[in-house]
Parts: C-alpha cells; structure tokens; sequence
C-alpha cells in the first residue's frame, strides 16, 4: 500500500482575495445602479395607418414578391423602407428604385454580394438568383413611400 501525502494548503491569501471579490461586486452592483438611474424612458409614438391602404393585395410580380420578403428578413433591420420610420436615421442608406437607377443593377448586385465596412457581404447566404429577387423587388419601391418622421 502506497503512502498517501497530505498537502498543505496555504489559505493566508484567501482573506485578502475574498476582500476583494466583495468588493469588486460591490462597485459592479453600484456601477449598475447608477446606470439604472440615468436611463430614460423611450418615448412612444403612435401612427394611424389607413387600414384601406394597408389591406390592398400587393401587385407585385412572384420575383418582386420574393425579393421582398427577402429584403424584410435579411435588410430591412438597416435599410427599412417598409414604412417604419427610425430616426435620425437608418443604419444603411434609404433604397429604392431610383437608387437602382443611379448606381447600375451590376452595382448593387456587386454592392449585395461584396457588403461594405458597414454592410455585410450576402454572396456565401444568398444565391444569385435570390440577389436578382432582390433588385426587382427594389426596383418597384419609390422614393415617395420613404418613412417621414411623424408630426409632434
């Protein structure tokens, strides 16, 4: 049978080392606090829509149809055309048709798969067709449905 050897344990530093985890809660909880304090309450602002408008069946071709609810699952967060005001401002620029217009469809299809700093690359998530979805379905956005900040 093996001898067993007993270690010894210095436990002189556990004092000073659970001082200062106390401590260093102590100062997280009052760092939080004093967060809590100075947050403000957002402020809500409430839109009436015209229901007529809003339940008209869209006219979009099955393409258009597409890119839309690709351009809701995967831009809208940053671009939001979709009459969801969010100011100041957007993450992304406002696009729409004319912006197809001024940059080229070769332009925004190479814009959509390469990203920007700001903009992250789709070309490994989305398929080229998907991309052309897209591009028809901003093609039938015009600048007059831009989000406008509402009245105070």
């Amino acid at each position: 049978m093996t001898k067993m050897r007993r270690r010894h344990v210095d436990v002189r530093w556990l004092g000073p080392l659970a001082a200062l985890s106390i401590g260093f809660v102590l100062l997280v909880a009052d760092r939080a606090e004093s967060q809590q304090a100075t947050v403000t309450q957002p402020t809500v602002v409430k839109t009436d829509y015209d229901m007529r408008q809003v339940a008209v069946p869209l006219s979009l071709s099955e393409a258009e149809v597409k890119g839309r609810k690709l351009f809701v699952q995967r831009c809208a967060l940053c671009h939001d055309p979709l009459g969801q005001p969010s100011f100041p401002r957007t993450v992304g620029p406002w696009v729409d048709g004319e912006s197809i217009k001024a940059l080229g469809e070769d332009a925004v299809r190479e814009i959509i798969m390469t990203g920007s700093p700001r903009m992250p690359g789709w070309r490994y998530t989305l398929e080229s067709a998907q991309i052309g979805q897209l591009i028809a379905y901003l093609k039938t956005v015009t600048p007059d449905q831009k989000p406008r900040a509402p009245a105070r």
